[in-house]
């Protein structure tokens, strides 16, 4: 049985709610994979809907629950699709958020880290001490047990989105944290990721839990849609008005679940991983504010505002 429907199509909207739901935000918050782009396929003029949304007043700052790029190759990416004046503070993710966690909470260092090479590279830039466990010979039941035996104490195990992730690392994982004071800080919780328009794959958040189930100790989530990341975000950009944020999102269990307990305004695009028919399928409670077919309808809302001004 189809489900009561909230959301409206920014598109469909009267002349005069049009102006209003424009006027209603001043930060868009914007994730990437699905929105901007898909992980290896570009989507159309999403750096032009960017440009016009802050050519209009609007900050735009991109969270997202993907730590494989470093700040540097996101400027490229963001520059190569258009976005103007991109700076490295315009966007968070895991890495970045595990940063702010352990520099505020004093947790010892050095940690092990189960993330990517591109999330190991910020967390050091940020001036963390990290270990990690290069698997570079085959491995035995035999010589597991050394292999993965633990150096030195850690204040925390990391875990994250890493194509490189194999099973050894795992159980260094898991007996760093047979150390009750060594903390368990994750991203890396998303179930899909839209590569392109016609490929999906399986996300990591079944490597965590496993990690999570055999060490009965449940890691302290980093990502969207923990609400921590949504007390991170509002310190770091000093946000006083919850309500006058917009969410843009694909997903309607981590963007839109996210914002909505952020107190946010909330938009689904359906560029990613959520179907029309999945979002209409919803209980009307998690259901997004408002949708559309991708960030791109900015540019005809805009549009259409400056025609009926």
């Amino acid at each position: 049985m189809m489900a009561a429907l909230r959301a409206q199509h920014i598109l469909k909207l009267s002349a005069e709610r049009q102006r209003e739901f424009v006027n209603s935000f001043d930060v868009v918050f914007c994730d990437c994979d699905g929105v901007m782009w898909l992980i290896a396929a570009p989507l159309p003029h999403t750096g032009d809907a960017v440009n016009t949304l802050k050519a209009n007043g609007k900050q735009v700052i991109f969270v997202t629950n993907n730590s494989i790029r470093t700040d540097d190759e996101y400027v490229k990416l963001f520059s190569g699709i258009g976005v103007k004046n991109f700076q490295k503070n315009d966007i968070i993710h895991p890495a970045k958020s595990m940063i702010y966690y352990l520099k505020k909470h004093n947790i010892k260092q050095p940690v092990f880290s189960l993330c990517g090479t591109a999330s190991n590279t910020t967390l050091r830039s940020g001036g963390i001490d990290v270990r990690t466990l290069d698997v570079t010979q085959p491995i035995t039941t035999a010589t597991l047990p050394e292999i993965t035996e633990p150096k030195e104490k850690v204040g925390a195990v990391l875990f994250d989105i890493n194509m490189d992730l194999n099973y050894t690392q795992m159980v260094a994982g898991t007996r760093y944290l047979a150390d009750k004071d060594c903390q368990f800080l994750a991203g890396g919780t998303d179930w899909l990721l839209p590569m392109t328009p016609n490929l999906t794959v399986p996300g990591f958040c079944d490597f965590l839990e496993t990690i999570q189930r055999f060490t009965k100790r449940p890691a302290t989530i980093l990502s969207k849609p923990s609400l921590l990341l949504g007390e991170i975000v509002k310190d770091i950009y000093q946000l006083k008005d919850p309500k006058r944020c917009l969410f843009v999102g694909d997903s309607l269990t981590h963007d839109i679940r996210f914002g909505l307990g952020c107190g946010f305004q909330t938009l689904l695009v359906l560029s990613g991983s959520t179907p029309i028919e999945e979002m209409l399928a919803a209980p009307v409670e998690d259901q997004p504010h408002y949708y559309a077919d991708g960030i791109s309808d900015f540019l005809k809302l805009y549009e259409n505002i400056g025609k009926n001004a």
